[in-house]
């Protein structure tokens, strides 16, 4: 699937640029337990772009960030939140990770949201990209 593929480039590219060698990144839907401090990507949803743009999927694209509170007198979770979002506005090396079956035409990156669920901080970034099948 075309998701699938953005998915797995979107993962490898935070896999190098990760802020942190303690922090897991995997895909959001991964029923495993995952030990945190986490980065989990997933595709909130996919759409037909239009008539005109056959086979060009919208894709609304979620990464979380996860950490328990104690993380952030450890590390400076500020910090790695920055470097994401840097990452995270130059779509060009996650093109470069997409393989030779699939194109990203655009990529535009939303922002950040931050909440606290219990003692676990979760920083929500979200983008969306526009991707077909080659």
């Amino acid at each position: 699937m075309t998701t699938n593929r953005l998915k797995k480039a979107i993962i490898a590219h935070l896999e190098i640029v990760k802020p942190d060698e303690d922090i897991t990144v995997s895909d959001a839907t991964q029923r495993e337990q995952i030990q945190l401090p986490c980065l989990a990507v997933g595709i909130a949803g996919a759409e037909r772009h239009s008539v005109e743009l056959q086979g060009v999927q919208k894709c609304q694209v979620e990464i979380t960030l996860r950490c328990h509170a104690g993380d952030e007198a450890e590390a400076n979770v500020d910090e790695w939140v920055d470097r994401i979002e840097t990452a995270l506005n130059d779509p060009s090396e996650i093109k470069a990770l997409l393989d030779e079956g699939i194109r990203m035409d655009f990529w535009d990156y939303h922002g950040a949201t931050t909440e606290w669920d219990g003692s676990v901080m979760e920083t929500t970034f979200t983008a969306e990209s526009w991707v077909v099948r080659v």
